[in-house]
């Protein structure tokens, strides 16, 4: 015969539940926590599947996650069947588009907007981070398309540093202008000897 206990039902897992969680790129330097509400399924014991419940949780965003992660938040899924154990949550991070930011790896990227004569001359402009805003010196005759690159104010990575931000330059046109500065515009192009087409010479 066999001992009590042996031919005991270990009950059926629960089942996994996958969800995606949206995180802004500030959230991911502060390791804060977000609420987060999903569906579980239920069962009869029996197996029989009876509707979802609602649960909600304070989950702690890890610094320093990337696009596409998965989270496992271990017991946190639907409950088991028969005395089985609960499944998993498993939650994968996407991380929010920036209105001002776009994400390489660990650095981001920042397109400063800036006038003509601001590239030609040299500025300083209050450059937007993730944290606060920095001031930045455009140097005098900078290209568009040129990159700087402000060390440390990416995003971070499982060791705790930060990636680098680089600022793009980019020069725009105004879309309107008065005779005044056409003017101008037209002494620069009388007085320059610069040709941008001087490469298609023979």
């Amino acid at each position: 015969p066999q001992q009590g206990g042996r031919t005991r039902n270990p009950g059926r897992k629960g089942q996994d539940v996958e969800m995606e969680l949206a995180v802004f790129l500030e959230e991911t330097l502060s390791g804060e926590s977000k609420q987060v509400s999903f569906k579980v399924p239920q069962h009869s014991p029996n197996g029989q599947r009876m509707g979802d419940i609602t649960k909600t949780l304070n989950v702690k965003i890890p610094a320093g996650v990337v696009d596409g992660e998965r989270i496992r938040l271990k017991g946190q899924g639907a409950p088991g069947i028969g005395g089985g154990a609960n499944g998993d949550l498993y939650l994968i991070i996407r991380l929010a588009p920036h209105p001002m930011f776009e994400v390489e790896g660990h650095d981001l990227v920042i397109t400063v907007p800036l006038a003509p004569w601001e590239a030609v001359l040299g500025t300083k402009v209050a450059l937007p981070t993730l944290t606060s805003r920095i001031n930045l010196t455009i140097r005098p005759d900078s290209q568009n398309g040129q990159r700087l690159r402000i060390k440390g104010n990416g995003l971070m990575n499982k060791s705790g540093e930060r990636g680098d931000l680089y600022a793009q330059l980019k020069i725009v046109m105004p879309k309107q202008t008065d005779e005044a500065a056409r003017a101008l515009w037209q002494k620069l192009a009388d007085s320059a000897s610069f040709d941008p087409r001087a490469q298609w010479k023979g």
